[in-house]
């Protein structure tokens, strides 16, 4: 297997390939969430909260939401490096909820390193200036896995 890295440049309609297969998906559409976009080795995903991602009276964005969209974030980074692809599955997400999550949150996330078995990523959840969870993953590269 060749070792997978990060392209210098991207395909043109990449951006429009992963919002098409993603964005009809009943969880993205549904929480109100968009691929705003993707660079080499990173991508970026904003949250415009439904009521369905919210925490009842408190008004803030569930925090398994938000683990959930850094996972989404950091698949969709890695995914750069094959060309949309995602031989590869989460195998550990780690994330530190640093403050409520009150109104849209961006969720930007870059490659930290990438070897032919794993992709290690981190990920920034804002909600304007704020940080309002910081999470890092990691991804089992497999051949064959596709999709």
């Amino acid at each position: 297997m060749v070792k997978p890295h990060i392209p210098e440049t991207l395909a043109p309609d990449l951006l429009e390939r992963l919002r098409t297969r993603f964005h009809p998906w009943p969880l993205i559409s549904g929480w109100g969430l968009t691929i705003e976009s993707v660079t080499p080795g990173q991508a970026v995903m904003v949250l415009a909260p439904t009521k369905a991602v919210i925490n009842g009276s408190r008004g803030t964005v569930n925090g398994g939401v938000l683990a959930t969209i850094a996972d989404m974030v950091s698949a969709l980074a890695l995914s750069t490096a094959f060309d949309g692809a995602m031989p590869f599955a989460t195998s550990d997400l780690h994330i530190r909820y640093l403050e409520p999550a009150r109104g849209e949150v961006r969720a930007e996330a870059q490659v930290v390193r990438i070897s032919g078995r794993s992709g290690i990523l981190a990920c920034r959840l804002t909600c304007g200036p704020d940080l309002v969870a910081h999470s890092t993953a990691n991804f089992a590269i497999k051949a064959g896995l596709g999709g």
